[in-house]
């Protein structure tokens, strides 16, 4: 664990690094790891990676009580009235051959690829062989995410997965996601939408990441912002697990009743590094304590309907444009999903914001786009040349308005920010702000011509 919590030590700040990177780009797919809580309510999503699993919780007095773990978990949440995500695979029985891995380590389930729920029990997880537990999943209002089909590493992690195997191309990335899409389409009739890397793995060695591979998939990149735990190994003691897994969350309550509202907690459907399920245990006490402190539990993908971004909520004038327009699956976010309302607009980046949903998300794509619409040419200088960089004056969008909106009931006025406390406005030049109540406006009444 020594090397592991190094590891993640290094990582959280290389984490902070690119996260501020991921805000310098608008992008089709996003890092959802929380969103912006809303006003007098509290909403949390919960997710669990891995299952569906068939295995018996451990411990646990099957003479009284038959259920798997995924019945167990769901059982819970249904108890409270609490939707889920479920991170699901398609199954790892073909991650042969293979050795056992070192209990209490990280290689437990096998040294070159992962086995759910256990080395050569591979038959117990995955919608492959437990279609069942994915159609109850369904069934019941939860949401199915791809997690891999054969959950293996998009590119190496060598720091703590020295032997274990991973992909070296994207098209190896997609082939595997679309495996376990059309699985779930073809025997559950269920489209997915949401993706999570297996062991959060981003980049591809052939200069791809993860985000390239859910762009293909039309997927959003599901994160978490909380640790609901139960995944290393045991303390020594199974009752002191389980209260490992509730004193934080409770105490964190305590501290603050609003502290989770908007994110996204994570959780194993499968056993911790000891091959002990203590989440089978510990997970009606979490939620009991969420259901005390007023909170719904929901699937990602209705918090991220609710609240798309993690930095604008519905006190932002602009709150409602931007989440109608994200829910129309227009690209307007940064990849650490931030809106950046007072960020200056630049025409690259209204060319993207504007581009129809199957032209490619990036500035050279919309922009080959917006400059075959006759309306776009607003934008260019006077040697009719685009400069993707330069920022959007309001004259500019003006004229836009006029030639692309002709006849049509489409006001506009820039944002005055007018209670918010905001620096005084540069009339040369745009924010994202200004506009985004026009272009929602532009596709309610498909005004562009």
């Amino acid at each position: 664990m020594f090397i592991y919590d190094a590891a993640r030590k290094i990582n959280s700040y290389r984490k902070i690094r690119k996260k501020s990177i991921a805000g310098q780009h608008l992008s089709p797919v996003r890092r959802i790891e929380r969103t912006a809580p809303l006003k007098g309510v509290r909403y949390v999503a919960m997710t669990f990676d891995d299952g569906p699993c068939a295995v018996a919780p451990s411990p646990w007095d099957s003479s009284t009580d038959q259920r798997k773990l995924t019945e167990v978990i769901l059982d819970a949440l249904n108890k409270y009235n609490a939707r889920a995500t479920f991170n699901v695979i398609g199954t790892t029985e073909d991650n042969y051959p293979d050795k056992r891995g070192s209990l209490n380590s990280f290689s437990w389930g096998g040294l070159r690829f992962d086995h759910y729920p256990d080395f050569q029990k591979d038959s117990l997880a995955g919608v492959k062989n437990q279609l069942g537990l994915a159609s109850r999943m369904i069934a019941e209002g939860h949401e199915l995410s791809n997690h891999g089909y054969r959950h293996i590493l998009f590119g190496p992690m060598r720091l703590v997965y020295r032997q274990r195997e991973y992909f070296k191309k994207l098209q190896e990335v997609i082939d595997d996601l679309w495996k376990l899409h059309s699985l779930v389409l073809k025997e559950l009739n269920y489209t997915i939408r949401l993706a999570r890397p297996p062991h959060y793995i981003d980049k591809i060695p052939d200069n791809h990441s993860a985000y390239d591979a859910f762009s293909h998939m039309g997927y959003q990149y599901i994160a978490a912002s909380y640790d609901g735990g139960g995944w290393k190994a045991t303390c020594g003691s199974y009752q002191k697990d389980v209260e490992d897994m509730v004193r934080p969350l409770e105490e964190a309550l305590l501290r603050d009743p609003s502290c989770l509202n908007g994110q996204i907690i994570f959780h194993k459907d499968g056993c911790n590094m000891s091959k002990q399920t203590p989440v089978a245990h510990s997970l009606e006490k979490q939620l009991k304590l969420l259901s005390e402190a007023g909170y719904k539990v929901l699937t990602a993908s209705e918090l991220i309907a609710l609240s798309p971004f993690e930095d604008i909520d519905d006190s932002d004038p602009v709150f409602e444009s931007a989440r109608y327009l994200a829910g129309r699956g227009f690209c307007i976010g940064y990849r650490n999903n931030t809106f950046q309302a007072d960020r200056v607009l630049t025409k690259g980046e209204l060319a993207i914001m504007l581009t129809p949903h199957n032209v490619s998300g990036h500035v050279k794509g919309s922009a080959e786009w917006a400059l075959l619409q006759p309306w776009f040419k607003v934008f260019l200088d006077s040697k009719h040349r685009f400069n993707p960089d330069e920022p959007v004056s309001a004259k500019e969008f003006e004229s836009f308005l006029d030639k692309a909106c002709e006849g049509k009931n489409i006001s506009w006025s820039r944002n005055d920010n007018k209670g918010l406390g905001m620096g005084a406005i540069n009339p040369a030049r745009l924010r994202r702000r200004d506009v985004i109540d026009a272009l929602c406006l532009i596709d309610k009444q498909n005004s562009i011509k």
